[in-house]
This record gives structure tokens, sequence and C-alpha cells, in this order.
């Protein structure tokens, strides 16, 4: 599985997340994706942000996560956090105002707010982007 030399065995962790992180934002962007195309159809699919519909700009963020984590060049934490920021901001806003009371966010078939789920996406969607950090940290001082 690990070739001997050192730097195929620091770049293992690497690939691996940024598969699973590919995976995530992919299962993301196709969740949010209907609800945009409903706003964009037919309108009052997502709460807006002004004249922004949210639901538009966690589809755009869950695109950048998707090209900073394909594109070599882009790959870097400060581009990847500038896409995930507003997926989890935008989902604990929700799930915030929901667990007030407030009809917020879309729901699902089942009548459980996407937010919950956007949020919890959010969350699982950093750890192997921290998992990255944390080993090329350590990679880079093992000297």
């Amino acid at each position: 599985m690990y070739a001997f030399s050192q730097g195929s065995i620091t770049k293992m962790p690497n690939i691996v997340s940024r598969v699973i992180i590919a995976a995530l934002a992919i299962f993301g962007f196709g969740g949010v994706l209907p609800v945009s195309l409903a706003e964009l159809t037919s309108g009052g699919a997502c709460p807006h942000l002004g004249p922004v519909p949210a639901c538009h700009l966690v589809s755009l963020a869950y695109g950048t996560v998707l090209v900073t984590v394909l594109h070599r060049r882009l790959w870097n934490r400060w581009v990847f956090l500038l896409g995930w920021f507003p997926i989890f901001a935008l989902a604990a806003a929700g799930s915030a105002l929901e667990l007030l009371g407030h009809d917020t966010c879309p729901k699902t078939a089942g009548g459980i707010p996407k937010c919950y789920y956007s949020l919890g996406l959010a969350v699982v969607l950093v750890l192997p982007f921290l998992v990255h950090i944390a080993k090329t940290r350590r990679t880079d001082y093992a000297g």
C-alpha cells in the first residue's frame, strides 16, 4: 500500500483527505442543487440574505470546496476555508433559528429542516481537512 520513499508516504494522507473531501462536497452540492433550482424556477424555496438566496450561496460554497480539492494549484487551507465557512455559518444560523422556533430552512419530505443535515455535513467535511493540516504540519517538522 505505501511506497518505501518518504515522499510517497507523506502524500498518501493528502490524497485520502482530498478524496473524502471531494466525495462530501459532491454529496453536499447534490443536496443543495435541487433547492437552488427550485428557488430559480418558482422562488421561495430557501431563505434570503438580502436579495441573495442562501441556497445559492451554499451551492457556490460547495462548488468552491470541490474545485479547491480537485484543482491542485488551488488546494490550500485559505481557499478551502473560504468555501467551507459559508456552509458552516449558514447551516449553524439556520439551525439555531429553527431551534428557536423560526421556520427558516427548507424541510425534507419528513419535515426535518435541511439545515440540520447541512450543519452535520459541514462538521464532517472539515474533519478530513483538519487531519490533513495536522499530518502536513507533522511531516513538515519531522525533518
